[in-house]
């Protein structure tokens, strides 16, 4: 992805572990680069490399160590942790061209990709003043296939004044950056490098396209409820490639959008139906082409609007179909078999009445997507009333196996939820789930 070094950037700083007990974060804040003429900047920085390169030529170590191959170079530094390498781009303008460089981006992501993670994000409150609203990103490693256990959380990083609520959230994970749609703003967050870009305003969604490494937005001018009849205008913005908002071709017939959405190999989904036949369809976004199409889609799929649940399953599109208010022992498992056809499958999938056991009876779950073995993730909606485990599960569809794993250090503690700025009852404070994330050295 082509990006601007001139793009607003956010760090925070943070600790790389986190104990079982989490350590006190309520002052957490993220520091804001000093505005300065992006001319002199640019100056300063380089007499600062000159000044560095003079005395790493006096410097015995360095110049062992710069006489390395370039190849070897990159191989060690894609064993050093990433939030390491942001401070080791300050030794010299040799590794920070190293570290900034494509080849090694993408060796980094391949090296970290054979690990499996995921975030947890959670907001603790959207009341009080901004500067008293954060939103904490954690990180986890997936126990693939392993009996019920627990996992210990990495503290990445902490964004203020931006919390999610329960008309607008979204946090997914694309190629180690993540999309995060908090309040009314969407914001690009890599935990890796702790840089935050707010997005323009305006935007319906974001994708990701893997083979020309672009983020997109995707917005809908919504005129349909002034005419029915009206078909829909679709702008497209890349992220960071210095382009303004462009028109593309609509679709051939016109309909109403649905917020919820995934973004598989490079194809944006969402549910809508058709203004005229009220026929429910999925809308596919090519990202790369920037074409849109029609899938036919079974009605009960987008029943739900809003809280309608898609997700990939081993590399298809499917649709989790449940009463999102109810505590039922089962969902059905929709799944697109065949894009060229519009043919679907329907799986019912039952868990034990013991699930509920573990999660507060004001609270709902979610879907978060599955991990790599194709498990499916179920999480709660929400951080409990009270203080107690915290609990996510893993179904396996095949054999219908509900497995439970704790997530230690999330809401388990009155000493947690003091720190971290709750108060005495957690309400408001959703918990989203990124399915799967990759650590990234790419900048925003």
């Amino acid at each position: 992805m082509k990006r601007k070094d001139d793009e607003k950037e956010r760090t925070c700083s943070s600790s790389s572990k986190l104990d079982p007990i989490p350590l006190d974060l309520k002052m957490a804040r993220v520091t804001r680069l000093p505005s300065v003429h992006l001319g002199e900047a640019k100056k300063r920085k380089e007499r600062d490399y000159e000044e560095e390169d003079e005395k790493d030529a006096t410097n015995p170590s360095k110049l062992e160590l710069d006489s390395l191959p370039l190849d070897l170079k990159m191989a060690i530094l894609t064993r050093v942790p990433a939030k390491s390498l942001t401070k080791l781009r300050c030794v010299s303008k040799m590794w920070s061209s190293i570290i900034r460089s494509r080849g090694f981006i993408d060796s980094y992501y391949a090296m970290s990709s054979r690990q499996s993670r995921f975030i947890v994000g959670f907001s603790n409150g959207v009341f009080g003043t901004p500067e008293e609203r954060l939103t904490f990103f954690f990180s986890f490693s997936h126990d693939e296939g392993q009996e019920s256990s627990s996992l210990l959380p990495t503290f990445e990083m902490a964004v203020p004044t931006y919390s999610f609520n329960n008309h607008t959230r979204f946090l997914a994970s694309f190629h180690g950056i993540l999309a995060v749609l908090a309040g009314t703003k969407w914001l690009l967050c890599n935990p890796s490098t702790e840089q935050v870009l707010t997005f323009p305003a305006n935007i319906a969604f974001v994708c990701y396209d893997p083979i020309d490494d672009q983020y997109k937005a995707l917005d809908l001018d919504n005129k349909i409820w002034e005419d029915p009849s009206a078909h829909l205008k679709h702008k497209v913005l890349t992220l960071g490639g210095g382009q303004a908002w462009r028109h593309i071709q609509g679709t051939p017939l016109p309909y109403r959008a649905s917020e919820s959405n995934v973004c598989i190999n490079g194809f944006l989904y969402y549910a809508a139906s058709l203004t005229k036949t009220d026929d429910t369809v999925m809308v596919c976004f090519d990202v790369r082409s920037e074409k849109l199409s029609f899938i036919n889609a079974p009605k009960v799929v987008a029943q739900w609007g809003r809280e309608s649940v898609f997700i990939e399953y081993k590399g298809k599109l499917a649709s989790i179909v449940r009463d999102p208010y109810g505590r039922a022992n089962s969902f059905d498992l929709w799944i697109l078999e065949d894009v060229e056809k519009h043919e679907w499958s329907k799986q019912t999938c039952v868990f034990p009445s013991s699930f509920w056991d573990d999660i507060d009876e004001f609270r709902g779950i979610r879907f978060p997507g599955t991990n790599k073995a194709g498990e499916i993730i179920i999480a709660p909606k929400n951080l409990s009333r009270k203080v107690q485990p915290f609990y996510i599960f893993y179904y396996n569809v095949e054999t219908q196996n509900l497995r439970r794993v704790r997530l230690l250090g999330i809401g388990d503690s009155e000493e947690f939820r003091r720190s971290y700025g709750f108060g005495k009852i957690a309400d408001d404070s959703l918990v989203m789930i990124a399915h799967q994330h990759v650590e990234s050295v790419g900048f925003l």
